[in-house]
């Protein structure tokens, strides 16, 4: 099933449901298991560790870890393991209250969603299936508080995965322009992204914060500015996106180890 993740969210968001519970299985390598039916509860699959197959009603997914799955009520079930490796997964069902097939259609489909892997999501599950075992009110409170948290970071970053050529296209952007005030919700909303989702992607694809990418980008423009030509250190502050030229020489320093008028004085120094 195609998800429409704006309708997704919004369904979560207005939808009157309750966690019914969370279980863990560890299943060994070659285990089959056909002609079986799910629970009676709709429910969300986060693969942990191994891969396996299931197919909902006759419709197969490759399951492992970066991927969620969602299985509806009572449907036909099928499922093996593959590879050599446990296949190690949750499963939290979930009840929505009222007219499940018209306030939520969704919890009657299977789909699957592609977040990617987020420590922050295994995190945040093992939190709720150690809750879940105990009674009360408050535990319940609790566990929905952060299956909230779940669904925002699976919402968020599920539609960020074919994204290397945006953010080679936002790296170059920030080397043509480091001179200038640059944010990152600025540069994120350029590509229609939230703050958080632009971040995601930028550490997943370059290894560093898009902060840290700037901040280093100027600095190794600051030094070539001041090996090659005589400006004044407030001027090259000016030139690489720094207004302040007293927290401009703290940063040279921090990562070059040495101030910037310390190297202007050796400009003999290689770039």
């Amino acid at each position: 099933m195609k998800v429409d993740i704006n309708d997704l969210s919004g369904y979560f968001a207005k939808i009157n449901f309750s966690i019914v519970d969370i279980r863990r299985a560890v299943i060994e390598p070659g285990s089959k298991l056909f002609g079986i039916t799910t629970s009676p509860f709709p429910g969300m699959i986060f693969p942990l560790r191994g891969r396996s197959r299931m197919s909902f009603d006759g419709v197969p997914y490759d399951m492992e870890p970066g991927k969620v799955f969602h299985g509806g009520p009572s449907m036909p079930l099928d499922k093996e393991v593959l590879g050599q490796s446990n296949w190690d997964y949750m499963v939290v069902h979930y009840q929505v209250h009222g007219n499940t097939r018209g306030t939520f259609p969704y919890a009657l489909s299977h789909y699957e969603l592609s977040p990617g892997y987020n420590p922050r999501i295994n995190d945040t599950l093992h939190r709720m299936y150690h809750i879940c075992k105990t009674p009360g009110n408050l535990p319940a409170l609790k566990i929905k508080s952060l299956f909230f948290i779940i669904l925002d970071e699976i919402l968020t970053f599920v539609n960020c995965n074919d994204s290397r050529e945006l953010v080679a296209e936002a790296a170059e952007y920030m080397k043509n322009y480091h001179m200038e005030p640059l944010t990152i919700p600025e540069l994120a909303r350029q590509y229609d992204l939230t703050s958080k989702q632009f971040a995601y992607l930028f550490q997943k694809h370059t290894g560093m914060s898009p902060n840290k990418f700037l901040i280093e980008y100027r600095m190794r423009r600051a030094k070539e500015l001041l090996c090659t030509t005589t400006f004044s250190v407030a001027k090259i502050a000016e030139y690489v996106g720094y207004s302040d030229p007293y927290y401009f020489s703290l940063l040279f320093k921090k990562r070059m180890g040495l101030s910037p008028s310390t190297l202007q004085a050796f400009k003999k120094i290689k770039i």
